[in-house]
């Protein structure tokens, strides 16, 4: 065989191999197999499970297999777990998937396996108080495998049709499922926004995965999304969160430690064109998360991250070196932040969880609470295994201090513009998905009855400043960074920051100090899986009722408001999903 033909030859088993992933993959976050998994933890039948999702399949398998193993199960529990784990693990073949041997030809003893499939997913929401439709179809096809049980990757590649509107979703539900841009099909420009005529899109995860020593050490190259918590939506790093190209490592020497660690690229919204708007946004991002379980099921962590522009820099890279040390030691140019949360579980009665995530404070000034610079966003709640079906009764409260998550331009000394290192990634924040100076109560009913139905009711009432309008309240937007330098010319009193007066700006007086929009929503949704019937195909249907008002606050009242500025206004959406796997 000449040169050319081994080269190509090398090239087309990389590409074969370098794409599949399976015992060492993660499983998306979506799954269903992690409300299994919390279950589980908060009945006593697991401990205390990582922080740090997603988790690899052979990690879960692993644990399905604890679960099943346990006499706290019913018969109709046990089906659900054993349906999970063959689903998973493909014991059950799929006619949609091809499966086999790549064999080399110059070794016959080399057999690496392959699987190729396809996945069709279509979503449909309407507004019926005022109609406004959105439709999305995707068809994502993959070819993935494993290379011993150390080493798996995945190739995968969706594209897309759709027509969408904000206004067809329930407010503060809608998530970006491409990547890049919209492709409009009338003339083929691109735009990052969502485009209300008839796109196209793209979409990747690829995944290069190793773990060894029973997933107690890992890495993960990888575009896929994370979760850092225990929260519905977390503050650090929340599943809400657009994925990004990453390196992630993870270090579990004994089942009390836990020690993870991501860097990657953050990904930027285009809104005008690409190549100005992507030279402030040249952004990295990196985090580390240090979790103890003091028992079974009492834990203690700490998360420290770090938005920094592209560079060499070696601090951030460490996994072992603490990002705002390292913010100090190479110059003040990058935005840092620190959380921790904490929380006990007591078997088959509740799990209780607390965190804070820290952007800038000041604990020095006086009136600490209503200083805007004092940016932070808090989080508790409390979660329950009910004694029937398989079901989670949780409550949460979240809360997002004004300017949090956001960042002004900062000047660089190896740049020639000011950069952003805006705590979002493509336009979603990567912590909780909420706007800054908002809060939020949240009561959610999760259960799975059957392996093949799943139900979820929530209630969630949402108080936020408007951003917009005679009342609207400072520090309520991304685009509304704090001011750490008052512009040329103006008054430098009114931009100061620790010694803010009240009425004044960043003075903060939640609900006090301005209009609040009250958005109350309450939802049903349900899943179904037709392979009970042998035909591969879930079905989700989700209605949504959410209606929203408006206060006026003062120093000494709030009222009810409702004129042309601020209308109150009510919707009925659904939302109707059908895959094809």
């Amino acid at each position: 065989m000449n040169i050319c033909k081994k080269f190509i030859f090398i090239f087309l088993i990389f590409l074969t191999l370098g794409v599949f992933a399976q015992q060492n993959l993660s499983v998306p976050l979506n799954d269903n197999v992690y409300f299994l998994l919390e279950n589980a933890s908060l009945r006593g039948i697991l401990p205390t499970l990582p922080a740090a999702k997603p988790y690899t399949l052979s990690f879960v398998l692993d644990n399905l297999n604890t679960i099943l193993s346990s006499d706290k199960l019913s018969e109709a529990e046990k089906e659900i777990i054993i349906k999970s784990y063959d689903r998973l693990a493909q014991n059950t073949p799929q006619k949609w998937y091809e499966t086999g041997y790549y064999t080399n030809k110059f070794d016959e003893n080399v057999k690496l396996p392959i699987m190729v499939g396809f996945t069709w997913t279509s979503a449909a929401s309407i507004n019926c108080n005022d109609p406004d439709f959105s439709y999305e179809h995707w068809i994502d096809g993959y070819i993935k495998g494993d290379i011993s049980k150390y080493f798996s990757y995945n190739f995968n590649l969706g594209g897309s049709l759709m027509d969408l509107s904000k206004k067809s979703y329930a407010p503060n539900t809608y998530l970006k499922t491409w990547d890049g841009y919209q492709f409009v099909i009338e003339n083929i420009y691109t735009h990052d926004n969502i485009v209300e005529v008839l796109s196209g899109g793209l979409r990747m995860l690829p995944e290069l995965a190793f773990s060894a020593f029973d997933n107690k050490i890992g890495v993960n190259f990888s575009r896929i999304s994370h979760s850092w918590g225990y929260g519905e939506g977390n503050l650090a790093l929340s599943e809400t969160s657009r994925p990004f190209m990453a390196i992630e490592t993870w270090l579990y020497p004994t089942k009390w430690i836990n020690l993870n660690f991501i860097t990657g690229t953050l990904e930027f919204e285009s809104k005008t064109g690409l190549k100005e708007e992507a030279k402030s946004f040249q952004t990295m991002y990196s985090a580390l998360n240090g979790q103890i379980n003091i028992t079974d099921y009492v834990y203690i962590g700490a998360t420290g991250s770090v938005l920094w522009p592209k560079r060499i820099e070696l601090a951030y890279m460490n996994p072992l070196m603490l990002p705002f040390l390292s913010q100090s030691l190479v110059g003040d140019f990058d935005n840092v932040q620190l959380g921790l949360y904490t929380g006990f579980t007591i078997p088959s009665i509740m799990n209780i969880y607390a965190s804070i995530f820290i952007d800038e404070v000041n604990v020095t000034v006086s009136d600490f609470f209503n200083k805007d610079r004092n940016m932070y966003a808090v989080q508790i709640g409390a979660k329950s295994p009910l004694p029937f079906w398989t079901s989670i009764f949780s409550f949460q409260y979240t809360k997002i201090e004004p300017y949090m998550y956001s960042h002004p331009l900062t000047d660089v000394p190896w740049y020639d513009k000011p950069m952003d290192t805006t705590y979002l990634n493509h336009g979603q924040p990567l912590g909780y998905f909420l706007n800054p100076n908002s809060d939020e109560f949240k009561i959610q009913f999760e259960s799975n009855p059957l392996w093949y139905l799943s139900a979820n009711l929530k209630y969630t009432l949402v108080r936020h400043g408007t951003t917009k309008g005679s009342g609207k309240v400072d520090g309520s937007s991304f685009d509304n960074p704090l001011i750490y330098q008052p512009p040329e010319g103006e008054d430098k009193d009114k931009y100061e920051l620790n010694n803010a007066q009240e009425g004044g700006l960043y003075w903060k007086d939640f609900l006090h100090d301005g209009v609040y929009e009250w958005i109350n929503s309450i939802s049903l949704s349900g899943e179904l899986d037709c392979k009970k019937w042998d035909i591969p195909i879930t079905v989700g249907l989700t209605y949504t009722f959410s209606y929203t008002h408006h206060t006026l606050g003062t120093k000494d009242s709030i009222k009810n408001i409702n004129n042309a500025e601020y209308q109150n206004k009510a919707g009925n959406y659904l939302t109707l999903s059908i895959k094809v796997y």
